[in-house]
Formats: structure tokens, C-alpha cells, sequence
């Protein structure tokens, strides 16, 4: 998969606050990611009383995650995810790197990766209790 296949527009609403980022969307990851800049820029960082780390692909490389921001609306692809979303905060995300969908929000949103980049399967994006 080439690269820009695997960025997607994402667009984060907060109390009032409009952000739009470009993300990356990582089918290895387990958890969906926030830079705690962009956390902080939209006022939404929950810190945890417990730090912990993410291991990445790099052979020694570790993500802190410091705490966890619930995002009120999410827009991801042109496509609003009901309920907004929740991430992680990362503290030492890699330059230009601000926000990283996981398994379980490319799962959750039904995610397909096609030749112009990922996008949802169906629209508007329902999810299912079975």
C-alpha cells in the first residue's frame, strides 16, 4: 500500500473549536492516537493518574500515552462518526504525525482502503450491537 493511501482528512470539533488534520490510518495500530498538542488545542486532554506505552513498528520505539481526549465530532473522510470518538494521547508522536485511526476506529467505522485512500464502507457510518 502506498502511502497516501493510508492518509485520510480527518476534521475534530470541540466546544466550538474546528480542527482539520491530515491522519494516518494504521491498520497495526491498537489504539487510535492524539498528539497532546492538538489535545490541548482543542481543550479536550484527560490526563491518566497511570502513564503507559504503546510499542510502534521501530525496533526500540515506545509511545507515551499520558492521558485520553473524548472528541465531541469527528469527520472523518467528508463523513461524520456519530458519537465523535475517542483517543489516546500520545506524547512523543513523530514530527508531523498529530493523529493516528487505529484498529478499533477503522473497525468501528468500517473502514475500507482503496487506490485514493481509505474511506467508510457504507454512509452514513451505523454501527451494530449483535
Amino acid at each position: 500500500m502506498k502511502t497516501e493511501q493510508a492518509i485520510a482528512d480527518v476534521e475534530l470539533r470541540h466546544g466550538g473549536k474546528v480542527v482539520k488534520r491530515k491522519s494516518l490510518v494504521d491498520t497495526g495500530a491498537s489504539r487510535s492516537v492524539i498528539s497532546k498538542g492538538l489535545s490541548e488545542e482543542l481543550n479536550v486532554f484527560t490526563p491518566l493518574k497511570k502513564h503507559y506505552a504503546l510499542r510502534t513498528a521501530d525496533r526500540e520505539g515506545k509511545l507515551k500515552i499520558t492521558g485520553f481526549s473524548n472528541i465531541d465530532d469527528v469527520i472523518f473522510q467528508g463523513v461524520e462518526v456519530p458519537g465523535g470518538a475517542r483517543f489516546e494521547v500520545g506524547e512523543n508522536l513523530r514530527e508531523g504525525v498529530d493523529l493516528i485511526i487505529g484498529r478499533p476506529e477503522i473497525d468501528a467505522w468500517d473502514v475500507i482502503f482503496t487506490p485514493e485512500g481509505p474511506k467508510p464502507r457504507k454512509v452514513p457510518i451505523e454501527f451494530e450491537i449483535l
